[in-house]
């Protein structure tokens, strides 16, 4: 008897993209697996998976095994993005959020085992000055908008899941953002601690940035083009960019400061982070940096993150052809 033929691996870069990345740690897979949103360099978005489960457990025909990314789905066809998160929530239960931007204007859509993405009724008024999504502990969801046309504050909105996947949003104090100086920040990033009933709120300027925590205490940071901050075992951390060689990583309100050496050529363009469930204090990252998407792993202090480039890799059995990525 012909002994069965050996899978192989397929690798591809991952689809050409531009704008803002989105990265969520989502509750599927044996650990939960790592959700990556794109945009299209012209027309809709792309959701890849990280496969977290332990080293040697056994993956289906068209699934990266432990370790790798998937290949990219494509979705949202119609429409050129600039900028993207996503989220794991609690709702639906576990469906996955996703605020996208074109030009000014918002869009909401919604993964659900039975239906995959679905556009959902946006939020109401334009993200400003960037996108931000983050939820708490009592699955409300958080964004920041500009509640009037012309106006360049942003000010935090709350989002009430009680008739879930409908949202009804609503303004939360403080009335506006702004950064250290006064001034309005170019960026603002949304993170909730797992027990928490409001977000964090960093807010970033070239000038200086701030961190100011569910508790109303801000502390002052360095200036930055690109911000991203999450909640770990130990508390908020935030990574800046000034889009040179090196991300800075910063606990605030401490002297806790890291300076991370980053892959690749050219300016950082984009940087998404997610805490990592199954390791506390582990922290993984996806930047773009260049023409190209890097994947780091972070432990903290005392340890040096590992980088490598981000290649989509799925499972093949023997003489198994198609694409890496679908449409």
């Amino acid at each position: 008897m012909a002994a069965a033929p050996s899978p192989s691996l397929t690798s591809a870069p991952p689809p050409p993209s531009r704008g803002g990345i989105g990265l969520a740690q989502g509750r599927y897979g044996e650990r939960g697996n790592l959700e990556l949103v794109l945009c299209d360099e012209d027309d809709g978005l792309w959701v890849l998976w990280h496969n977290t489960d332990p080293e040697g457990t056994v993956t289906p025909e068209g699934a990266p095994p432990p370790g790798e990314w998937s290949g990219g789905l494509h979705f949202a066809a119609g429409r050129r993005y600039d900028d993207i998160r996503v989220l794991q929530s609690r709702n639906g239960p576990d469906h996955l959020e996703v605020l996208a931007r074109a030009g000014d204007t918002a869009h909401r859509l919604r993964w659900s085992p039975e239906a995959a993405f679905t556009a959902e009724a946006p939020p109401p008024a334009r993200p400003c000055p960037s996108l931000a999504l983050a939820e708490t502990a009592d699955g409300a969801l958080w964004t920041v908008l500009s509640p009037e046309p012309g106006t360049v504050p942003g000010r935090l909105y709350r989002a009430d899941p009680a008739g879930y996947p409908g949202l009804v949003w609503a303004p939360a104090a403080p009335p506006a953002l702004t950064a250290p100086d006064g001034r309005p920040p170019h960026a603002v990033a949304l993170v909730a601690a797992p027990d928490a009933t409001r977000p964090g709120v960093l807010t970033v300027s070239r000038a200086g940035s701030q961190w100011t925590g569910a508790d109303g205490v801000a502390s002052t940071l360095p200036g930055a083009e690109h911000a991203e901050a999450v909640h770990g075992a130990d508390g908020p951390l935030v990574f800046l960019s000034d889009g040179g060689p090196d991300l800075v990583a910063i606990r605030p309100g401490t002297d806790q400061r890291r300076s991370l050496a980053l892959p690749g050529t050219g300016p950082v363009t984009a940087l998404a982070a997610t805490p990592v469930r199954h390791d506390p204090r582990r922290t993984d990252l996806v930047v773009r940096r260049g023409d190209g998407l890097w994947y780091l792993t972070d432990h903290g202090p005392g340890t040096e993150p590992s980088a490598r480039a981000l290649v989509s890799t799925v499972r093949r059995a023997g003489g198994v052809t198609g694409p890496v990525h679908r449409r």
